[in-house]
């Protein structure tokens, strides 16, 4: 059986209306990659992103840059489960040292990217959920990298299935980490429309 391949690319504005972010997507069966990059007014980034089956990540390669410092990362989930982290960069301060305790998670989060929360939703097929009418709440381990600095912090997040979106055949996504909550919507993908408080997707950049 061939697999069936979907190619997407898509644009978020952010809310603080100064950034823009843009990935494309492959999407598989049960995996996907995908690269992008991210501008702000004081620095740049790019990351590749590589899932295994069942979503779950293998590799996020991100660099960031601003004036006068670069950085980057190179994040690995084995089969195993085991993370590494390789980074290297030159100002901006001292480069992180070290991996919190990882061992439950299977998916990394990068900060302020709308995409890296798509993994768990395609997972356990919330978008799916929400048409059929069923309940779903459930508590993941990240590996969540943040930007630009690109440190590795170990974070508890809750995702729950909420209301279907019949306007594209997505799904409302209750989301909730140790300090934030909101409502996610997505496209019929499971890929993020509107990430309130972060970025919301928009056709063109103008």
């Amino acid at each position: 059986m061939t697999e069936t391949i979907e190619h997407r690319t898509m644009h978020w504005r952010g809310s603080d209306s100064e950034r823009i972010d843009t990935a494309h997507v492959r999407l598989g069966i049960d995996s996907l990659t995908a690269h992008g990059t991210s501008l702000t007014s004081s620095y740049a980034l790019d990351f590749r992103l590589t899932t295994g089956p069942r979503w779950i990540t293998r590799a996020l390669d991100v660099r960031t840059r601003g004036d006068g410092w670069s950085r980057s990362l190179v994040l690995r989930r084995s089969d195993e489960g085991d993370w590494t982290a390789d980074w290297d960069g030159r100002g901006a301060g001292q480069l992180p040292q070290e991996l919190p305790d990882l061992r439950e998670s299977l998916d990394c989060d990068l900060g302020l990217c709308p995409l890296t929360n798509t993994m768990p939703i395609l997972r356990h097929d919330y978008v799916g959920a929400a048409h059929r009418g069923q309940t779903d709440s459930r508590g993941f381990i990240m590996a969540l990298v943040s930007v630009p600095d690109l440190a590795v912090q170990r974070s508890e997040q809750r995702y729950s299935v909420k209301d279907p979106v019949d306007v594209n055949g997505g799904a409302l996504v209750g989301f909730a980490s140790e300090r934030f909550s909101t409502t996610l919507e997505t496209d019929g993908d499971g890929l993020i429309i509107n990430y309130p408080g972060l970025a919301r997707r928009v056709e063109a950049l103008t």
